[in-house]
């Protein structure tokens, strides 16, 4: 009696199994450098190109990530997607590679699932713009260099992110500050005012992370009355402030929260 034939390779697997193997292998970096192609390679992955500011990514670590997407065309073609499924943008430059790579394979879009941006940029928003299937956005406040007393209407780069933040259907929401991004500063209270307004219009909105000791303020309390109504809002982390105040317990009014 013949015995039934055993897969002998990786590529013979459902792709649908190979899927799940390479998204514990292909790990997206901040800003990886391109390694160098198979000869049968022809599809360009586009990966974004090394910044000036960036800080250089070693040989060893590079080929670990990004080996498996150059066994095969097959392995590429599945793992590319799950490459793109994050995107780390650390400055504006880096948001400007990245778009980049978005113009010249717009496919790839279509695959990113959770943008972090570091900084506040007409770039980044411009990221978001693109990519039309975005779901969690982690967000880090920054100072408007060219007059951070000044007023709104000033900042182009807040304005352009929070009118992309507006158009997408988001489900995680995280919120940042750099250290000296006071809240009393103008870009910083502009944002939490934009996201305030955006939250009734996040019908989806799951989750949603203060990184930051978040104080009770006239900038903050607006946002603790929105999510205290966001309809489908089921967890809330924050870091304990240094004086407790009432901002989480209005928050915790929502009673779908678990």
């Amino acid at each position: 009696m013949a015995s039934a034939q055993v897969p002998t390779s990786l590529s013979s697997f459902p792709e649908e199994l190979l899927a799940r193997i390479l998204a514990d292998c292909v790990i997206p970096q901040v800003m990886p450098v391109r390694p160098s192609w198979p000869p049968w390679h022809t599809q360009s992955i586009f990966l974004p190109r090394r910044s000036l500011l960036a800080q250089p990514t070693t040989h060893t670590s590079t080929c670990s990530n990004l080996s498996p997407l150059l066994v095969s065309r097959q392995f590429l073609r599945i793992g590319t997607p799950i490459f793109y499924q994050t995107l780390h943008l650390p400055t504006a430059t880096h948001a400007a590679r990245v778009l980049e790579t978005l113009i010249a394979q717009p496919v790839i879009a279509g695959a990113v699932r959770c943008v972090v941006l570091g900084c506040v940029s007409l770039e980044g928003a411009r990221v978001l713009r693109a990519c039309e299937r975005i779901e969690d956005v982690d967000i880090c406040m920054d100072v408007y260099e060219a007059n951070p007393r000044g007023d709104a209407s000033e900042d182009q780069d807040a304005q352009a992110l929070c009118d992309a933040l507006d158009q997408i259907d988001l489900k995680h929401l995280t919120i940042r500050r750099i250290p000296d991004a006071y809240l009393t500063l103008t870009r910083p209270k502009y944002l939490l005012e934009r996201i305030t307004k955006a939250v009734p219009g996040w019908f989806n909105l799951e989750s949603v992370h203060y990184a930051f000791k978040i104080s009770s303020t006239p900038a903050t309390r607006p946002l603790a009355e929105a999510l205290s109504h966001a309809p489908k809002l089921r967890s809330l982390k924050a870091q304990l402030p240094e004086i407790w105040n009432e901002l989480f317990l209005t928050i915790s009014n929502n009673p779908t929260l678990e």
